[in-house]
């Protein structure tokens, strides 16, 4: 069975009051022991790790993980215990698809705040992309434990995800269906969705799924080339060509544009 780490849903943790007890004790323990320690830098800015984090968040959000990680670490040795460093150290880590180092600093991010939701979806998705799938199943599912998570409907993305990995198709489809339905209906969920429908044998509910995702994301190409292939491979070409037709007109050069006009070449 096919594995695509990139739908895979992240949080990131809000840096407004990110500071925790273990962060501000870390912080205190080190000025107190800065006399010892002359190689240890004076912090003379109290918000200095604060906008070392929103320096690194930007740089995430640029995809420049590795200065990003770098800017996090800066973060870490001015103010240690931070379990949100740790969680966006992971990030970037998990982007670069260092899988193995970003685990252990998701693992760190929880030892110091156990109850850290973010960081334990994080983890989920890591396991996932390790393939350690029941492991990712428990995180995730403890993720939906806390029924005061804001992002839990992505959360059921990645939890049908999971399923879908498994070959446990009715389960997948249970969840997934939470993440489309829900009041911000989350995009990739409708892409596997279909995934599971064909893998059932439901070749209708797969179209009508990817046509659903095609009106209601009209900015996200994935959904029309989706439907047009899916089409294409029902016999339907009449119907795939508009919608490939459009992915050639608007990505000109692209390669999921180049795989569109192959699918559109007489068989």
């Amino acid at each position: 069975m096919r594995w695509i780490l990139c739908p895979v849903l992240l949080t990131i943790a809000a840096f407004q009051g990110c500071s925790s007890a273990a962060s501000t004790a870390g912080a205190d323990r080190a000025a107190a022991e800065a006399p010892k320690k002359q190689s240890q830098p004076k912090v003379k800015d109290p918000l200095a790790s604060l906008t070392l984090m929103r320096q690194g968040a930007v740089l995430l959000q640029q995809e420049q993980y590795q200065q990003a990680i770098e800017k996090f670490k800066e973060a870490d040795r001015v103010a240690p215990g931070n379990a949100t460093v740790h969680n966006m150290i992971g990030l970037c880590n998990l982007q670069l698809g260092q899988y193995d180092t970003a685990l252990l600093s998701f693992n760190t991010a929880l030892e110091l705040a156990p109850s850290f939701t973010d960081a334990r979806n994080n983890r989920g998705t890591t396991y996932l992309a390790l393939g350690q799938l029941r492991l990712a199943e428990v995180d995730f599912l403890a993720v939906l434990a806390d029924s005061t998570y804001p992002h839990r409907y992505q959360v059921y993305y990645n939890l049908g995800a999971t399923y879908f990995q498994q070959g446990q198709l009715g389960a997948a489809e249970e969840n997934l269906r939470k993440a489309v339905t829900a009041p911000f209906p989350v995009f990739e969920a409708f892409i596997r969705l279909a995934d599971v429908y064909r893998e059932q044998d439901r070749d209708g509910d797969a179209v009508e799924v990817l046509e659903e995702a095609h009106l209601r994301f009209p900015d996200r190409p994935e959904a029309t080339f989706a439907l047009g292939k899916l089409l294409v491979e029902l016999g339907r070409t009449d119907e795939a060509r508009p919608h490939l037709e459009e992915i050639i007109s608007k990505e000109p050069g692209s390669e999921r544009a180049r795989q569109a006009a192959a699918l559109l070449q007489p068989s």
